[in-house]
């Protein structure tokens, strides 16, 4: 929603017709699109907003500026300077032009004009008569700078489009009314910046969570496990290696029932047991690593919905960064996730097949450490060591169990993890996203500590560029 040429033009009008000769008061700029002057006349004062936010550029009355931020743009002290005693001598609106300009003359009869352009690159710029460029809102225009001289944008064609402007205030009718169309809809746009990034944060907060919830959920497969274990360790005389499957009875307190149970050919009977036996103590840390994780993932949702409805209900006040600036949780994220090892080394981990080649071969520097699960398909993992670091013995371990976590060996008890500094390692060529070849790397041999990995997870921060 934008300004049409027809309003702009009734709001001069009744500008100009109320608040001829008004003198300047305060002039504030809590962003650099938004001007407020506070003009007096007999008996009461009226706060004018001038303000170029995209898609709300507007001239307006308030009825009350929101504080200004401890650092406010550089140019309120120019704005002050130049307009606070002034006295307004006209408003003026070139339709064709989409352009709105205040002039005000001073105590030494110099005149200066505050020109707003609301078109399609909407902008505030302070000149003097003669159109030399005092301050600017916002580069709005290529070339456009303080010193150069101003001159109006191009015209347009005038639609024929009626004025949405209406209020029920006595004074300044119009230019209230111009506050309640595009102030409510700023709202609503500032309304939505503030709940994006806590719904996007939601939603990845519940994929990882149904992820976890479907390991904590696997105590019947590891039961299945422990079943067909104790099954194959009593009936060893009765499997011959090289069967696919075998049907053996099970007695239960519902009765006896067959259990068909698929073999693997190249394994001994005894092999087939413990294999089973392994999968099913495999499964139950895993569960409990879940269970523990998913109490946590619970409560992190109950924070964040708490901090939603918070959102939701609370009264919303003018940004005090500009909305064209954006949002840190909007930032885009850059291509790991970070972890905190020991003595709070981070740890970054890949995020992603492409991202795992722009952390190695981008972001790494040439003596970082990184680290991949050996032989399987999996992210980078680099610890981002300082020039003449040497690497700690814990440091290592932190980030080979991160390594491991994040590959296809997932969820195994063990498994080997390679480390080489970043300077030995290329891209393959020919290869896909994410494929290295290296040399002369180390390799460590890691059984899985379920409280580090824990810890190390507790730590995951999604880090923003």
């Amino acid at each position: 929603m934008s300004l049409r040429p027809t309003e702009a033009s009734l709001l001069a009008d009744e500008l100009e017709r109320e608040l001829i000769g008004a003198a300047v008061q305060q002039v504030a700029s809590p962003t650099a699109t938004r001007v407020y002057l506070e003009l007096r006349v007999p008996g009461r004062s009226e706060t004018v907003l001038v303000c170029s936010d995209e898609k709300a550029a507007r001239l307006s009355v308030v009825e009350k500026r929101p504080p200004n931020p401890p650092a406010p743009p550089g140019w309120q002290s120019v704005l002050r300077r130049e307009l606070v005693g002034a006295r307004l001598l006209d408003v003026e609106s070139v339709e064709p032009r989409r352009t709105v300009v205040l002039h005000l003359r001073d105590a030494n009869e110099q005149v200066r004009a505050l020109v707003l352009e609301y078109g399609d690159a909407p902008g505030i710029a302070l000149t003097t008569r003669e159109g030399r460029v005092l301050a600017l809102s916002s580069p709005f225009r290529p070339g456009f700078r303080p010193g150069a001289t101003w001159t109006p944008p191009d015209e347009r064609p005038l639609s024929t489009q009626p004025s949405r402007l209406a209020s029920d205030f006595v004074h300044l009718r119009l230019c209230r009314g111009a506050e309640l169309l595009f102030g409510a809809e700023e709202q609503t746009r500032w309304k939505r910046a503030q709940l994006s990034p806590l719904e996007a944060k939601l939603k990845r907060l519940e994929r990882t969570r149904a992820k976890v919830e479907a390991e904590a959920n696997r105590s019947e497969q590891a039961e299945r496990y422990r079943r067909e274990g104790e099954l194959l360790s009593r009936n060893q005389h009765a499997l011959v290696r090289g069967e696919k499957e075998i049907a053996l009875t099970e007695y239960t307190a519902e009765g006896e029932a067959e259990l068909l149970i698929r073999l693997d050919p190249s394994r001994t009977p005894k092999q087939e047991a413990d294999w089973r036996f392994h999968q099913y103590r495999r499964l139950l840390r895993g569960v409990e690593f879940a269970r523990k994780r998913l109490a946590q993932l619970d409560e992190e949702k109950r924070a964040l919905l708490a901090e939603l409805e918070t959102v939701r209900t609370a009264a919303v006040d003018a940004p005090v960064q500009d909305l064209a600036r954006r949002r840190e949780d909007d930032t885009p994220l850059l291509p790991y996730k970070e972890y905190r090892g020991h003595h709070e080394q981070p740890i970054w981990v890949g995020r992603g097949s492409a991202h795992n080649d722009t952390l190695t071969f981008k972001l790494a520097r040439p003596w970082h450490l990184w680290l991949h699960a050996r032989g399987v398909p999996g992210a980078h993992v680099v610890v981002p060591l300082d020039k003449r670091q040497a690497l700690n013995q814990e440091t290592l371990l932190d980030a080979a169990h991160l390594a491991l976590h994040h590959s296809d060996l997932k969820g195994e008890p063990r498994g080997e993890v390679s480390y080489v500094p970043i300077k030995y390692v290329r891209k393959a060529k020919g290869a896909g996203a994410g494929a290295v070849t290296y040399t002369q790397e180390k390799t460590v041999s890691l059984r899985v500590e379920p409280a580090r990995l824990e810890r190390l997870l507790a730590t995951e921060r999604l880090e923003r560029s």
